[in-house]
C-alpha cells in the first residue's frame, strides 16, 4: 500500500488571501477617490474657489472633502492591511530566503521614499511637490509597514539555526 506524502503547508491560505483583496479594494478606493478629487478639483476656476457671500449649506468643496477623507482613510487601512498580509504570510511561509526577500523590499520602498523626497525639495511647481510628497508618504508607510514581517522573518529564520 503506497504511503501518501506528507502534505505542504501553503503558504498562501484562505486568510492570507482574503487580506491581500482587502488591501486592494482599500488601495482601489483611495486611487478612486483621487482620481475624483483631482477631476472634480480641475473643473474649478481660480476665481470661484473664493467668495465673500457667508457659506449657505453644503458646497462641491464640502463634497470634495469628504471625498478625500475617504480616500486618505482607505489608503491608511491599505497600508495597515498590507502590513497584516505580510505578517501572515510570513507565519505560514517557512522559505529561507524570505527574511532577504523582505527586507530587500522593504529598503527599495524606503530608498524610494528617500528619492520622492528630494524630488520633492527640489521641485518648484507645486504640483509636483505635492505629488512627490503624495508618493515619498505611501513608500515610507509601506515600508513601515513592512518591517513587522521582516523582523518576524529574521526571528523565525535565526530560531531554525
Amino acid at each position: 500500500m503506497p504511503t501518501p506524502e506528507p502534505t505542504r503547508r501553503r503558504s498562501v491560505d484562505r486568510r492570507v488571501v482574503v487580506l491581500a483583496i482587502a488591501t486592494l479594494v482599500a488601495f482601489a478606493v483611495a486611487a478612486a477617490a483621487r482620481v475624483t478629487v483631482d477631476q472634480a478639483v480641475a473643473g474649478y476656476g481660480a476665481s470661484s474657489r473664493y467668495s465673500t457671500g457667508a457659506a449657505s449649506g453644503w458646497t462641491p468643496f464640502d463634497t470634495v472633502n469628504v471625498v478625500a477623507g475617504i480616500g486618505a482613510s482607505a489608503a491608511g487601512a491599505g497600508v495597515l492591511l498590507f502590513g497584516a498580509t505580510l505578517v501572515t504570510a510570513v507565519r505560514r511561509h517557512h522559505h529561507r530566503r524570505l527574511p532577504v526577500l523582505l527586507g530587500g523590499t522593504t529598503v527599495l520602498l524606503a530608498l524610494g521614499a528617500v528619492v520622492a523626497a528630494v524630488v520633492a525639495t527640489s521641485a518648484t511647481d507645486f504640483a509636483t511637490v505635492s505629488e512627490a510628497a503624495i508618493v515619498r508618504t505611501a513608500l515610507a508607510g509601506l515600508a513601515a509597514a513592512s518591517l513587522p514581517s521582516v523582523c518576524l522573518a529574521a526571528l523565525r529564520t535565526r530560531a531554525r539555526r
